[in-house]
């Protein structure tokens, strides 16, 4: 009897053992889940504020400014957007490789591969911001002040393109997000107070407005950087940052900035610079409400990586993502409905200036929705698979180009332009879910 009753009584402490690990286990879940909604909402609540703040902003500077003075300072903002192809995916490979290492538990190479990046980062931001003072020094001999300030105002703005992205891409963990998130709410409050200078100042405003945020925004991103390294180049870890960002880079580059350069480009080549100027208010209103997805991006994508590191399952890493996708979506796509329903309403009484730009602006609402269904490709990029992603992006690009080519007689140019890149992000989605399906096959 003894004997016997020995096993059953170790049976049943093993499993109220086994149950108190099941318990421990969910509740750290619980516990690790909460802090991701609070990172998401701290991000999502101060990317909405700085949504609202930014669109009132816009609609005063549309208030203040015509198109033919807005226009003429967007194509300033023109060489800059090309040469982000300089930062050489740098900024994409450590935003790949923290989170991977992290969840690695391999903390050295966090600091190893950041020191790294600073470095080049630092390099680039000089070199790019003197080649901007030459072109100010120069249009000062043609006594052009409009175009000095104009490259000026570039000089001042690359510093947060190229070293203020490596500082944003260190900002990775739970606590940080919400950090850069106040330093996102306190760039947005400046550019937001200096707009009332542009009755004043004009063009002149818009280059200030430009230069000083970006400087307080990166100060402030320096003085809270999570990874306080010396900036040392080596070139071992350069190789492993440009094996894994050059593929990304520049495929993201040419989803991002190569791509925002061409419609500002053709807009202006099939429309002149008032056209370029009622485009670049719908482009203000795109990056406004492009925030809210972009929030969720900005902390999805580390935690998709860091568990793609730790089990190595691409489903797994799907999940993470694909309800708050069908949420975010869902918001986004009320949100442009709502949109283009007000923007008859309001755009004439508040811009009328930009009447002309509303069908732009209606067409430019429904990009946050690509926006916003595009998040559980972000599983390409926690992979490596960086052709299936490439891919997509050749897809996307054929298809706006085609696009505007064949609608230009039709629409006309901003929107033929504005229609075109929007079908080719639509294919650019269901290209890049394509290869996403692919790489689940594969696996399974």
């Amino acid at each position: 009897m003894k004997e016997n009753q020995a096993p059953a009584s170790n049976l049943k402490s093993g499993n109220v053992s086994n149950f108190k690990m099941k318990i421990t286990n969910v509740c750290t879940k619980i516990s690790k889940n909460q802090q991701t909604i609070r990172s998401v909402m701290a991000l999502l609540s101060s990317n909405i504020a700085s949504s609202v703040i930014t669109a009132i902003g816009g609609l005063l500077v549309a208030r203040f400014l015509g198109p033919e003075v807005t226009g003429p300072f967007r194509a300033f903002t023109i060489p800059l957007t090309y040469l982000m192809f300089l930062g050489l995916g740098i900024n994409d490979g450590l935003w790949r490789q923290i989170p991977y290492y992290v969840g690695k538990e391999m903390p050295n190479r966090v600091d190893a591969l950041a020191s790294t990046a600073g470095a080049f980062m630092l390099f680039m931001s000089v070199v790019v911001s003197f080649g901007f003072v030459c072109c100010a020094i120069y249009s000062l001999f043609l006594h052009d002040l409009y175009s000095v300030l104009g490259w000026l105002s570039q000089a001042f703005f690359c510093w947060e393109v190229f070293y203020g992205s490596y500082l944003t891409s260190t900002y990775r963990t739970l606590h940080h997000f919400v950090t850069m998130a106040r330093i996102q709410v306190v760039q947005t409050m400046l550019t937001f107070a200096m707009v009332f200078l542009l009755p004043f100042l004009s063009f002149y405003g818009l280059c200030a407005r430009v230069a000083l945020p970006s400087l307080l925004a990166l100060w402030l991103y320096q003085r809270n950087r999570p990874l306080k390294v010396t900036y040392r180049f080596n070139s071992k870890d350069m190789r492993e940052l440009l094996k894994i960002g050059v593929p990304f880079g520049f495929w993201g580059s040419l989803e991002t900035s190569a791509w925002i350069a061409t419609e500002s480009t053709l807009v202006l080549s099939l429309g002149g610079v008032t056209a370029l100027g009622l485009f670049s208010v719908a482009y203000a209103l795109r990056g406004a409400i492009n925030s809210l997805p972009k929030a969720v991006w900005q902390v999805l994508l580390p935690r998709v990586v860091t568990t793609f590191a730790r089990d190595g399952s691409v489903r797994n890493a799907n999940r993470r993502i694909i309800w708050v996708t069908i949420g975010i979506t869902g918001f986004m796509i009320l949100l442009a409905c709502a949109g283009s329903f007000l923007l008859d309403i309001f755009v004439p009484y508040l811009i009328p200036k930009y009447v002309d730009g509303i069908p732009v602006m209606r067409v430019i609402l429904w990009f946050p929705v690509v926006q916003a269904v595009c998040l559980p490709t972000n599983t390409l990029f926690a992979a490596g698979e960086h052709w299936l992603y490439g891919k997509a992006v050749i897809a996307g690009i054929v298809v706006f180009l085609v696009a505007t080519y064949l609608l230009y007689p039709i629409i006309g140019g901003v929107l033929s332009v504005a229609t075109g890149s929007l079908l080719g992000r639509i294919a650019m989605t269901i290209a890049a879910y394509l290869g996403l399906a692919t790489l689940t096959r594969r696996e399974t």
